[in-house]
């Protein structure tokens, strides 16, 4: 009798646990497609479209806002809003804390409300402007970067039935996606801004200098710093433009679960010009990361997306993926100076199939190339600024020198090849004028 009652309450537990997980792989799923759908745009409307669509759907919901933060007021502006009367809500700011959008943006905790009407916090502005009267509501704070952006909320729940917590956690997962695509939205937008100016401000030769400066100080700041540190690998990089700003770039970023992305690329081109087309590459690469752990996908997304903008200008790139446990490498190699691998037995070339650059065809396919890197043993990247080095007998410093260079350094820390490295290419060119831009990024892989 006892076994039989025991047996039943296990059943029953096993049964309810397999929902459990099913219902929790059903929820990781939507949020992945959710994540991929809105890292497809860096365009205002139709980022904020997708959102909203997104929203609605997922929560049942008859409307729904994105109410960003502005940063100078301290105000909340509706950016957009769906729903019969969406075009009249997105005219409408707040005061700093006004209002249940305003509550959450200043305590940064979400709120799910069934009767918005009888709450306190209630503003009936926005509601009384449009006509669309607000029963049950759900609002959540979205942030990126620990940055609060602004609020996003679902309004009426369909059928007329309150919204559930399960449907407030939820929101509350959507929410993390949203940040980060809203962020990477506001650094396109400030990019296309600050694009505009220098356009403006290049027709006035005397204003050049001051606005050259700028500029390097915006093309600066898309760089991620100049050196990182993470349990099983540890990286330098340096970046030299030939004039006041330029084409060569280098990107990491720590992806967690012990995996690091290390990037570093060549703009067909050099100035101005060059600069502004490296910048939004750097915006590409950080907006299409989430969408595939494998380097040739997110070469190949970044690519289509180049190719379909209106510039004859082109880049090469190197972007890999290092796994910081094992010292597996996976990479896609886009037309860019051949790597090279350096260690305690000398310096070797990075062989593997190589790919066309970035913004030729927007259909071309990319691969990825495997590398074990060995406990102590570092993955040197650079561009050809180095390489095509030119001193005053019109000799380059070329890949010979770079491999001789390299092979004395043994298993030096990165920093200490950056240094040694720039310092013979700077020792061999003497007096002459760096006609190229030079980028170089040292990351080694062991126990730190």
């Amino acid at each position: 009798m006892k076994a039989a009652w025991l047996a039943s309450v296990l059943a029953a537990a096993a049964t309810g646990a397999g929902v459990l997980m099913a219902r929790e792989r059903q929820r990781s799923s939507m949020l992945l497609a959710i994540s991929l759908r809105l890292s497809s745009t860096l365009r205002r409307g139709e980022l904020l479209q997708l959102i909203m669509e997104t929203a609605e759907q997922a929560l049942e919901a008859e409307a729904s806002s994105v109410i960003l933060l502005d940063d100078e007021t301290g105000e909340l502006y509706f950016e957009v809003a769906t729903g019969e009367k969406g075009g009249e809500v997105k005219q409408i700011r707040l005061q700093p804390g006004e209002g249940i959008a305003g509550w959450v943006a200043a305590c940064g905790e979400s709120i799910r409300i069934a009767d918005a009407a009888r709450d306190a916090r209630w503003s009936s502005r926005v509601a009384g402007r449009v006509g669309m009267p607000t029963r049950s509501m759900l609002c959540v704070p979205v942030r990126s970067g620990g940055r609060t952006l602004g609020v996003l909320q679902v309004i009426n729940r369909s059928g007329g039935r309150a919204f559930s917590k399960r449907q407030l956690r939820l929101l509350e997962d959507i929410a993390s996606p949203v940040g980060i695509a809203l962020e990477n939205m506001l650094l396109y937008e400030a990019l296309e801004q600050s694009m505009h100016r220098l356009r403006e401000t290049t027709a006035a030769k005397e204003r050049m200098e001051r606005e050259l400066q700028i500029a390097r100080s915006i093309q600066s700041s898309y760089l991620p710093g100049r050196a990182l540190q993470l349990p099983g690998a540890k990286l330098c990089a340096a970046l030299e433009p030939a004039r006041e700003v330029g084409g060569d770039f280098y990107y990491f970023q720590d992806l967690g679960g012990g995996r690091l992305l290390v990037c570093l690329g060549d703009v067909s081109d050099k100035g101005m010009p060059a600069a502004l087309f490296m910048a939004g590459l750097m915006i590409w690469i950080r907006a299409k990361t989430v969408l595939s752990a494998q380097p040739s996908a997110i070469v190949r997304q970044i690519n289509r997306e180049l190719s379909s903008e209106e510039s004859t200008m082109f880049a090469t790139m190197f972007l890999g993926i290092l796994d910081t446990a094992s010292g597996e490498l996976r990479y896609c190699d886009a037309g860019h100076c051949p790597g090279y691998v350096a260690g305690p037995r000398g310096a070797r070339l990075l062989a593997g199939q190589k790919n066309l650059p970035l913004g030729v065809f927007p259909d071309a396919d990319y691969a990825d190339n495997i590398l074990i890197l060995t406990e102590g043993e570092t993955l040197v990247l650079y561009s050809d600024g180095i390489t095509e080095a030119e001193n005053a007998a019109g000799d380059w410093y070329g890949p010979d020198r770079l491999a001789e260079c390299l092979s004395m350094m043994g298993d030096a820390e990165p920093d200490e090849i950056v240094r040694s490295l720039t310092g013979s290419v700077a020792d061999f060119t003497g007096e002459m004028p760096q006609h190229d831009d030079m980028a170089l990024l040292v990351l080694k892989f062991g126990p730190i």
